[in-house]
């Protein structure tokens, strides 16, 4: 895996991709943690390993927004709050492949509205789901 990106959530007939939450296939979710935790250091880019509990406040904090019961417009504000705490904890921390993963997904999903912006946040739960449950206890 060379890139955090991805263009979308679903394959061309409109499923979730398999890959997003599983163990097998291109870019499945195992390697994307390995892109994740992977350490790097290159002039004034940085990247650390992000450890399970800080991941887990950050998913923790998507679920409260993912559960709430307020319009969408609120929820993309709430999301993109998210991504900006992401920012700043990538400052102190040096997780920056887990921000630029957390603002990829977040910008695909606000992108949307409708029913589409509704598929895309339930695709993107899963997703989450998925990188918590195979992320590593160290």
């Amino acid at each position: 895996m060379t890139s955090i990106e991805i263009k979308t959530f679903f394959d061309k007939d409109g499923n979730l991709l398999l890959q997003l939450i599983s163990d097998s296939g291109s870019g499945n979710i195992k390697e994307l943690i390995e892109f994740i935790r992977e350490y790097i250091k290159v002039q004034n880019y940085r990247n650390e390993k992000l450890n399970i509990n800080q991941l887990r406040k950050f998913y923790d904090t998507f679920l409260k927004i993912f559960n709430t019961k307020v319009e969408e417009k609120e929820k993309k504000i709430q999301l993109i709050m998210l991504k900006a705490n992401a920012e700043y904890s990538a400052k102190r921390l040096h997780t920056n492949r887990f921000k630029e993963f957390l603002a990829n997904r977040i910008n695909l999903v606000v992108a949307q509205n409708g029913d589409s912006f509704n598929a895309c946040l339930r695709a993107f739960k899963l997703h989450f789901e998925a990188l918590v449950a195979y992320y590593p206890k160290n």
